[in-house]
């Protein structure tokens, strides 16, 4: 058990917080937090949500008070202080899920559950930003594990004590982060036959969050509650005016997502309903379709059915691995699977040298440890398939493990801060107006980015029309997607004069101060 513990969080520290701070807050929701923070503290009124000096009403305050803390802790208000409560929620949720894994069954089920959920795309991702989701995911996760550990030794006041990071998932997205949770393990007590005994605690639990989030809803006024309970919860799921998807939508992005284990995810769903794992069953099947059934969608939302999808496919793995490596039918794809994993790395330095593109010459024009990650991968692809071959499927899975820990280690320390020196960064757009911002009116035309605002270092406004900058005043900065109409460059050659020019993601922005500016 203290073998297992100590490697998660060996592999915590290496997917979630190595180079954390490294590389600057990506378009468009991780400097939005950054900026939020940061008026926030300068006001001092930790109620009331701004953002580019405007009140915010979408979302709740509770994310910005995790980044103002950590901000008072390390000393600053920059990159790692606006990521490190998303790296923290993730860890936690990884130790939740080896908890219940270990409780659920024992210490190996635990384990992997935990590993697959470090592992897949998105929640690496999403615990490297930073974004509310993950805290929001993480605080119902705490409330569905503490809650289930409570029926199991039959505590009632702990059980409504359970509900007490429901609170703060409200306070930090909506009440979504109550009624899931609650729903979820009402049906959990409906399955067990625990609902007579336990009904009384789960409605004084759900009271004590409500309750508990209720404070802040009161204090920020009536504003805050007609914009985000009202619209931005309730007409958004019942009549979303954003974010339309299709029916199928959240069925491909689960199964992209959650790669590589959503390979096995619908057979392990079959086998928990099989073996009656009802927790992480419920716990899946009941977020999945709530958001399945709202008419807003938006991959991210399924992130707080993760931990139960990594619960299915360790439980399935644990139970099955041995079996299907055996098999003539699944052993032979599990050993294609490995050829495939083993020949990827390969195929892509083949393809820096015979394809070209800006991305692959950014690559290939970048530090050689990227050969360093790609011989890691391709002895552990290796070793999955000659342990396959062998029949040691214990060593084979392990040797699977490292191949996507490597992974992981490449996308944060190589591959991120590769895209954001190249494409990515709000800096690219920044850094070459330092000596202009700190005096300089900002405007952009035609689009806004929380990135500059948060680079600037000032509120900025953005004009869909350019007649209608008023101010008559010198030190005024222009920013401008390349490309303008005949009629727009007409008013810019009028009134402006192009200073520089810089590349920032896909595209291409000049620099216009006034005719008479410096």
């Amino acid at each position: 058990m203290k073998t297992k513990v100590l490697m998660l969080i060996i592999l915590s520290g290496l997917l979630f917080f190595q180079s954390l701070g490294s590389i600057a807050l990506w378009d468009p929701d991780e400097p939005r937090q950054a900026v939020m923070a940061r008026e926030m503290a300068d006001r001092h009124d930790y109620i009331h949500p701004y953002l580019n000096g405007k009140p915010y009403l979408e979302k709740p305050p509770f994310y910005s008070w995790m980044i103002i803390v950590a901000s008072k802790v390390t000393g600053s208000l920059n990159e790692f202080a606006s990521r490190v409560p998303s790296a923290l929620a993730a860890t936690a949720l990884v130790f939740a899920t080896f908890l219940v894994g270990t409780v659920l069954l024992d210490s190996w089920a635990g384990f992997l559950a935990a590993v697959i959920l470090a592992t897949n795309y998105q929640f690496l991702s999403n615990a490297r930003e930073s974004v509310m989701d993950m805290t929001f995911a993480s605080f119902m996760g705490l409330t569905i594990v503490f809650a289930y550990l409570a029926l199991r030794r039959d505590k009632r006041w702990y059980f409504v004590l359970a509900f007490f990071p429901s609170a703060l998932a409200i306070l930090t997205k909506g009440p979504a982060g109550l009624v899931l949770p609650a729903g979820i393990i009402f049906i959990y007590m409906m399955v067990n036959k625990q609902t007579k005994r336990y009904f009384l605690p789960l409605v004084l639990g759900c009271l004590l969050s409500g309750a508990i989030a209720s404070i802040w809803f009161l204090l920020a006024g009536d504003a805050y509650i007609k914009e985000f309970i009202l619209r931005q919860n309730v007409t958004r799921y019942t009549n979303a005016f954003d974010h339309l998807e299709s029916f199928t939508y959240y069925f491909h992005k689960l199964f992209l997502n959650f790669l590589p284990w959503s390979i096995f995810l619908p057979f392990a769903t079959y086998h928990a309903a099989k073996r009656k794992y009802w927790l992480p069953f419920i716990w899946f099947a009941f977020i999945f379709l709530f958001f399945e059934f709202s008419t807003s969608k938006r991959a991210i939302y399924l992130l707080s059915c993760y931990p139960a999808c990594a619960l299915l496919t360790g439980f399935y793995i644990r139970d099955k691995w041995s079996s299907l490596a055996d098999r003539a039918v699944t052993g032979s794809l599990l050993r294609i699977f490995a050829l495939i994993l083993t020949l990827l790395p390969i195929a892509a330095v083949v393809a820096l040298f015979t394809v070209s593109n800006q991305t692959v010459a950014a690559f290939r024009d970048g530090p050689r440890a990227l050969y360093v990650y790609v011989a890691i991968m391709v002895m552990a692809g290796g070793s999955f398939f000659f342990m396959l071959f062998r029949k040691s499927e214990r060593n084979a899975l392990i040797s699977l493990i490292v191949y996507l820990t490597t992974a992981g280690v490449f996308y944060g320390a190589y591959y991120m801060p590769l895209m954001d020196r190249t494409f990515k960064s709000p800096r690219l757009l920044t850094d070459p107006l330092k000596g202009r911002l700190a005096t300089a009116d900002v405007y952009t035309y035609g689009f806004s980015s929380a990135g500059i605002i948060y680079y600037a270092g000032k509120p900025i406004q953005t004009f869909m029309d350019i007649k209608k900058i008023k101010d008559d005043k010198s030190d005024i900065l222009l920013i401008i997607e390349d490309g303008p109409s005949r009629h727009l460059q007409k008013d810019l050659d009028a009134r402006f004069t192009p200073v520089g020019k810089a590349r920032y993601e896909k595209e291409y922005y000049t620099f216009y101060v006034r005719k008479n500016g410096r």
